[in-house]
């Protein structure tokens, strides 16, 4: 009985990672064109009610895939959370330029489809809690509110920056906009600082 559960769940773990791997493959292949179940379904040769016991449409697994990479970058980011984020502010922001770039084309394809700005505000706002968590120069700042809406700006410029790159209308690097944003963010620490 309980080979047979294991078994089935491994089964069900199976199918969802075909749906997800085929809306990727099509993101890629089709960039801006909507993606429908059908697509998914032949794409990945499951029956509809396969997908159905997983997902209600194509959308919401492009939300599961937007929600698991926003869950990967937090993790690579805790794992250079240091207590002084603000000290150095480019080492966050490269962090995220790494993680794109280890699958560039994928996330180039998914930052010119539908539902692209739902994803983009989550990953500024993970950038945002990433340099608010700062315990060490977060305290001697005299203004705070004033501080985070700079911060804001800045990390809102970072994310446009993105898009503009996936789009193609990039002239510098994200590397070089990353330490340009990162030395607006120091010199406004500068001005907040007691």
């Amino acid at each position: 009985m309980e080979e047979t559960k294991r078994k089935t769940y491994r089964n069900f773990k199976r199918s969802e990672k075909a749906i997800i791997r085929a809306y990727a493959e099509l993101m890629q292949k089709n960039g801006n064109k909507r993606i429908t179940v059908t697509d998914i379904v032949d794409a990945a040769d499951l029956n509809r009610s396969t997908f159905y016991s997983h997902f209600k449409s194509a959308e919401e697994v492009r939300e599961k895939i937007h929600s698991d990479i926003v869950n990967e970058i937090i993790g690579s980011l805790d794992e250079v959370k240091c207590r002084n984020s603000l000290e150095n502010p480019y080492n966050a922001m490269n962090r995220v330029i790494e993680f794109i770039r280890h699958d560039e084309e994928l996330y180039k394809k998914m930052l010119n489809t539908e539902g692209a700005d739902k994803f983009l505000k989550k990953l500024k706002d993970i950038v945002i809690a990433q340099y608010l968590s700062d315990e060490v120069i977060l305290p001697h700042i005299t203004d705070k509110d004033e501080f985070e809406t700079n911060l804001r700006l800045f990390i809102g410029g970072f994310v446009s920056v993105i898009e503009d790159w996936a789009s193609g209308n990039m002239k510098i690097s994200l590397e070089r906009c990353a330490r340009i944003m990162s030395d607006s963010i120091k010199t406004c620490i500068a001005g907040y600082t007691k």
